[in-house]
């Protein structure tokens, strides 16, 4: 009898070994520093940060961007000018967004991994995870923060028009002098459903891109483009035969500021990642994003080198 108690009694001592070994090894493997609250999906970078902190350096932190929206971000074939590599290609991406990108990752130490995804996917990245956020320009709106949380702001930019220089509404000072033109926008953005308040309008179909877009306005599809200022002294930088017009208090657009102010959007919840981004951003005062503004201005493909006056005149009308 005590030589079979003796032998459970080993047999269990055995067990409880090999549990305890199957539990450090799980603990040393993918599952170390994983972020519980937005875990990486489909995505092993962030594995073992070396540090009880999520977002501790080295982290691996996965932007989406569009990609194609100068002066903000736009595609090149190498990384002059502080261009940022496109995961999974061999293109580079470069802009303002992209220096915002940066400054937020060299401030923390971490790896910037730019995912090029269209304007419809980017929101849906983040809550699906497989983002950790945006900075692709996204203005603030109340439907999108149903969805994700945002950053403070981190530009401001206003909403225009823009036209031909020998077209009918160069002269336009408010949205009723587009009675019954041929608008159109951008997909998915804040700018799609502001079509629809110009008096009787002709909307054309919302295109995906904005060299689309004023590739249509030079080519006369159009008579009218609505996007941001920012976008539309970019454009005109190489496209000599287009500009654009402002409208006075009341005779504009009828847009939430917030909408118009672009935000970072990550996870719901995500207050650790948030307090991070806002951080950065609050080191970002007028001044600072007037300059990073003005040198993508100036570094986009064809620009004539008067980045820097097109930006004076947008800080006088902010």
């Amino acid at each position: 009898m005590k030589r079979i108690v003796s032998l459970l009694l080993a047999m269990l001592m055995v067990l409880s070994l090999v549990g305890c070994g199957n539990k450090n090894s799980g603990n040393n493997g993918g599952n170390a520093g994983t972020n519980v609250n937005n875990p990486p999906a489909d995505n092993t970078d962030n594995g073992d940060q070396g540090t009880d902190e999520v977002y501790g350096p080295g982290y691996v932190l996965r932007v989406g961007m569009n990609c194609s929206a100068a002066p903000f971000g736009w595609t090149q074939d190498d990384d002059s000018n502080g261009a940022w590599p496109i995961d999974g290609t061999n293109q580079y991406v470069c802009g303002y967004d992209v220096q915002v990108a940066r400054k937020i990752c060299e401030t923390y130490g971490w790896e910037l991994k730019i995912i090029k995804t269209d304007w419809e996917g980017l929101i849906p990245g983040v809550v699906s995870g497989k983002l950790d956020c945006c900075i692709s320009t996204l203005g603030v709106t109340e439907e999108r923060l149903r969805s994700v949380d945002f950053s403070d702001y981190y530009w401001n930019n206003g909403c225009i028009m823009a036209v031909r220089k020998d077209g009918p509404y160069v002269d336009a000072t408010s949205i009723q002098d587009f009675d019954g033109a041929k608008i159109t926008t951008q997909i998915a953005t804040i700018w799609e459903p502001l079509v629809q308040q110009i008096p009787n309008v002709q909307a054309e179909p919302c295109l995906n891109s904005l060299p689309e877009l004023f590739i249509a306005l030079s080519a006369g599809k159009v008579d009218g483009v609505i996007t941001g200022l920012s976008e539309a002294q970019s454009a005109c930088l190489s496209n000599p035969d287009l500009t654009w017009v402002t409208f006075g208090e009341g005779q504009g657009f009828d847009v939430e500021l917030s909408a118009l102010c672009a935000g970072i959007p990550l996870g719901k919840g995500n207050t650790e990642l948030k307090e991070k981004i806002d951080a950065v951003i609050a080191t970002m005062d007028h001044d600072t994003q007037i300059a990073m503004m003005t040198e993508a201005l100036n570094a986009q493909p064809l620009s004539d080198g008067t980045g820097e006056a097109l930006q004076a005149e947008e800080t006088a009308g902010m």
